[in-house]
């Protein structure tokens, strides 16, 4: 494919340019997409455990809260204790108002943040892995082109 003055002619050094832009881009891609997969892996392991760390506020919340005496004075002056229904419903409506605003609001807040994040690592890795596709995708063709103007 040279000239007759021995250059490489305009369309080839061309697509050589393109070639060349395309390796650097796939380059670039590669470290996009390990700096990706490293950034969810971590945002899993951070939301995993800040679940777990409210969870376990949870779990030690609920136990104080079954456990809590209940009983109340009636009117003949002897002590009554709620029922299983009634202290269940009582758990239930503390329960929210403590994840609201009490003891367990910012556990629980951290744990939507971290859930939050990973979902936002886990989009942008996909992105990454689309974007380095398609830039493979031009890789293989612009080969496949050179290959085939080298014959």
């Amino acid at each position: 494919m040279s000239t007759t003055n021995g250059t490489i002619p305009a369309a080839l050094a061309a697509l050589i340019e393109t070639a060349i832009n395309i390796r650097e881009a796939l380059g670039s891609s590669v470290t996009q997409l390990e700096l990706a997969i490293e950034n969810e892996a971590a945002k899993r392991r951070t939301a995993k455990e800040v679940r777990e760390a409210y969870e376990a506020d949870l779990a030690e919340w609920e136990a104080e809260a079954w456990n809590r005496d209940r009983s109340v004075v009636n009117g003949d002056g002897k002590p009554k204790s709620p029922t299983v229904d009634q202290i269940k419903t009582l758990v239930a409506s503390e329960r929210v108002a403590a994840q609201r605003t009490g003891p367990l609001a910012k556990s629980l807040a951290m744990s939507n943040a971290a859930a939050y994040d990973h979902e936002d690592a886990k989009a942008a890795l996909e992105q990454c892995v689309k974007r380095f596709r398609a830039t493979e995708a031009a890789s293989d063709l612009t080969a496949a082109i050179l290959n085939a103007a080298a014959k």
